[in-house]
């Protein structure tokens, strides 16, 4: 911004705004115990309209950045700033010096100074995170300090239960650490929260907390005991160290005849309460028999031998009854987690954790945005590896991640909830409900990175018999997404891409006149239910039983391929995902060609279903006309260079397809397609989502060696591509064969779970050949910490080569080629690391 013409005024303006902010800070502290005198104050930065602040200049020479809100329509960008005392003259001689012209003639500071519209003292309104507005001042409620203990000496955390004694404000007895956070819950008013920001425990951000359960009932549906018996008769347990779903949910019923076996065992994290079945409607014990047999419909009516694979442990999560002092579920689902793989330390065992609790919409609040919170974090941070330490007052993520301790966590979309027929269908009866699911966002925690987001799809259609139904038909059509399911369409389109796959989660049936709306037995999964209800059977639906049946599915996967790791099941999962045709509807034309963008493909059939549905049989096997390979490997995203640290070393992957067999094939159309997934070390303060205040730890991309491409042009443009990312603000190049590509870089490089398909010729392939895995940036890399940069990451990369129906056999040659018995279950590509090197490009 030009302040050319009155730079004197500009910067005084300034200055005095600094010095009357400091003058009000240290009145304030007057009246303060000692003990709790902060030596800095906070202030808000308003930027001039339409321009940018420079971040990094407010976050060093002594100053620390606390949060930043991006402009929108309403208003310009703005950030919180934490300024000590003894900083303060720096800052005013940086201002002073916007006066002065550099050697080139331009006014010093001019990025830092002249994009400042003016400096304020901070309010609790400068440091609320939500959407929503603020509570009435007066009003007592919940909420959520996100404490920077670098911003003073003194334990912000003691000093917040100082103020609570003294002020009679209740505060929850355990804090949470994440990062080089911690994370308090207190109930206050406004007017309380601006005492505490003249003190030592003055937040960095404030945000709304997660208390919240969610729950679904189902009548219950009336079968014979005689059915239960005979399938406990024909049980077969696993073995004793086998996989394990874990299930955080409401308790479960462990007299069930059905679970008993399939029980490895059952805990609470509920103060004073056991681990039985605390829901009037046995969620949990519900979910259980979903999580042990899937839809328990075939196993009853089958008259063989169910050989399980997998066990289940039950970690209540929810208690019987709120309490007086609520938890944060972020705090909670870490202490389920420790609880867990405490139980038993002689027993190794892989887990799979599942939770179909989310943060429950309603009263003016429409699930998440994207951004993450307490929660999401704390499930990415567990997700990653981070070590979990327990205490009676405090729960920490320590870190950094180890990947070796990676946990695969899958989480539930949320629901749809109270449908209105209206809502449903039309007055010409056509079905609108996707228009409803469309505007309702996925629920908390279900934005994390590192989770498993599963939504609900169906092919439920059966309608009942009896004369009460007689005219109602099913709301959803076979194949298309669940009337219970909440998606991310409404997301912003650089947040990550959830949910990541579908599964049966039900469906809703409609009365002729669109007056009743209905969630019969017959449009919902059987399962366990719980026995002090009189009744061994139930039913479930919605996205609790989609994430029963992925949590299961994750588990199977880890049982038949016992050397994978967590990030490689989650990627396995959603590679051998499918969309059904009713997904893609109007997506395709007759000839196959996509009929709309990247885009919007990736917001109408993305944001809705992820990719799809992935079946026990696709997941657990492979066939002679789709080669698939497995491809565990690490890479150093971030090196020393000297002082400086820049982005590390690619990989290359060489792909064994048979070239011959492919120029055979000649013009025939082929389906390449790739997954790649990791986890990421979460980052959750809003800072800005650049530079060293990113989200994620590093990001990792794949790219395709182009069929004319030398491979030294090839690594150029990949280590191009990667630098260029790495500046968050340059826009890379297109590159001709992305095309092929049907989601492309633009769209699917979003979260740390990156999948797409590639269609071409298999002339075109032949000679494509290598794949490509590079780092493109992340706060690693800023954050310039001893223990990280040069820290190597873990990743899985699945790669399918799909042919169509011809006698071409690529499945030997590719096995003989890569020297493995045929046939193959995992088979692993040659790799090679390259330095990202500036001279490449």
């Amino acid at each position: 911004m030009d302040r050319s013409s009155d730079r004197p005024g500009h910067s005084n303006r300034l200055s005095t705004n600094v010095e009357d902010v400091q003058s009000e800070a240290v009145n304030a502290r007057r009246s303060l115990d000692p003990r709790d005198r902060a030596d800095g104050f906070a202030v808000r930065v308003e930027a001039a309209p339409e321009h940018e602040l420079k971040l990094e200049s407010l976050d060093k020479s002594g100053l620390t950045l606390m949060s930043v809100h991006e402009a929108d329509e309403e208003r310009p960008q703005e950030a919180v700033v934490w300024v000590p005392d003894g900083s303060v003259p720096t800052l005013l001689r940086k201002i002073d010096q916007f006066t002065e012209n550099t050697r080139s003639g331009t006014p010093k500071n001019a990025a830092l100074v002249a994009n400042i519209e003016q400096i304020e003292q901070a309010t609790v309104e400068s440091l609320w995170q939500e959407q929503e507005p603020l509570p009435d001042h007066d009003a007592v409620v919940w909420w959520e300090l996100w404490l920077d203990p670098a911003l003073s000496e003194a334990d912000p955390v003691e000093t917040l239960r100082r103020l609570s004694r003294v002020h009679g404000w209740q505060m929850v007895p355990r804090t949470v650490g994440i990062g080089h956070f911690r994370v308090a819950q207190l109930r206050t008013s406004v007017r309380g929260l601006t005492q505490i920001l003249r003190t030592n425990a003055c937040p960095s951000e404030i945000r709304k907390p997660t208390f919240t359960e969610e729950f679904h009932s189902r009548e219950l549906r009336d079968l014979h005991r005689d059915f239960v018996v005979d399938l406990v008769n024909r049980l077969r347990p696993a073995a004793l160290g086998a996989p394990a779903v874990t299930l955080f949910d409401t308790g479960v019923d462990q007299e069930h005849p059905l679970l008993r076996p399939v029980l490895i065992g059952a805990h609470s994290v509920m103060s004073g309460e056991g681990p039985d079945d605390n829901d009037p409607r046995g969620h949990g014990t519900r979910m259980t028999g979903l999580t042990a047999f899937g839809d328990l419909e075939g196993a009853l009516s089958s008259a063989a031998l169910v050989q399980l694979d997998h066990h289940v442990e039950s970690v209540k999560i929810l208690p019987r009854r709120a309490p007086d002092t609520p938890r944060p579920f972020g705090e909670v689902t870490a202490t389920a987690v420790a609880t867990a793989e405490a139980a038993d330390p002689e027993q190794p065992r892989t887990r799979v954790f599942a939770m179909a609790v989310t943060a429950e919409s309603g009263r003016g609040i429409n699930g998440t945005d994207g951004t993450a919170t307490l929660w999401s974090a704390a499930v990415d941070a567990l997700a990653a590896g981070t070590d979990v330490t327990v205490t009676h007052d405090r729960i920490d993520l320590l870190g950094p991640p180890e990947p070796g301790q990676s946990r695969l966590i899958v989480v539930s979309a949320g629901n749809v909830r109270d449908h209105q027929p209206s809502d449903l269908v039309d007055s010409t009866g056509n079905a609108t409900y996707l228009d409803l699911c469309d505007t309702s966002r996925i629920e908390e925690p279900a934005q994390a990175w590192n989770a498993l987001t599963v939504g609900a799809h169906t092919e439920f259609d059966h309608v009942p018999t009896a004369d009460d139904y007689a005219g109602y038909r099913t709301v959803a059509t076979p194949g298309s997404l669940s009337p219970h399911s909440r998606t991310s369409v409404l997301f912003r389109d650089a947040a990550a891409l959830k949910p990541d796959i579908v599964m049966e989660g039900g469906n809703l049936l409609i009365d002729a006149d669109v007056t009743q709306v209905t969630n019969h037995d017959a449009v919902s999964l059987t399962t366990t239910a719980r026995s002090h209800l009189g009744q061994l059977l139930t039913t479930i639906d919605a996205t609790s039983a989609a994430t029963a049946q992925a949590a299961r599915l994750a588990a199977l996967a880890h049982a038949h391929y016992p050397n994978l790791r967590a990030e490689t099941v989650r990627g396995l999962l959603v590679h051998e995902a499918q969309w059904t045709n009713a997904m893609i509807d109007g997506v395709y034309n007759r000839n196959g060609r996509r009929k709309i963008g990247a885009g919007q493909l990736a917001r109408t059939v993305l944001r809705r279903y992820g990719w799809g549905v992935p079946t026990q049989e696709r997941v657990l096997s492979s066939t002679a006309s789709a080669v698939t390979m497995i491809i565990q490997g690490s890479l150093k995203p971030f090196v020393r260079d000297g002082a400086a640290v820049r982005l590390g070393e690619l990989k290359m992957h060489e792909l064994p397809w048979p070239r011959e067999q492919l120029l055979d094939l000649d013009a025939a159309e082929v389906q390449l397609r790739v997954t790649l997934s990791y986890f990421i070390e979460p980052n959750p303060g809003r800072r800005g989502m650049l530079g060293q205040h990113t989200y994620a730890s590093h990001r990792l991309r794949f790219a395709l060696k182009g069929p004319f491409e030398t491979m030294k042009e090839f690594e150029g443009r990949t280590a191009q591509a990667a630098q260029a990312e790495d500046d968050a603000r340059t826009t890379v190049r297109p590159f001709d064969a992305d095309r092929n590509w049907v989601v492309g870089p633009t769209n699917r490089d979003r979260g740390c779970l990156h999948a797409d398909l590639w269609r071409g010729t298999a002339r075109e392939l032949a000679d494509c050949g290598v794949l490509a895995v590079f780092p493109a940036g992340g706060w690693w890399k800023y954050h310039n910490s001893a223990d990280r940069v040069g820290r190597p990451v873990t990743y899985g990369l699945l790669v399918s080569l799909t042919t169509p129906e011809v006698t071409a056999d690529l499945y030997t040659p590719t096995a003989i080629q890569l020297g493995i018995p045929v046939p193959a279950e995992i088979s692993t590509a040659s790799e090679t690391a390259v330095s990202i090197d500036s001279r490449l490009f």
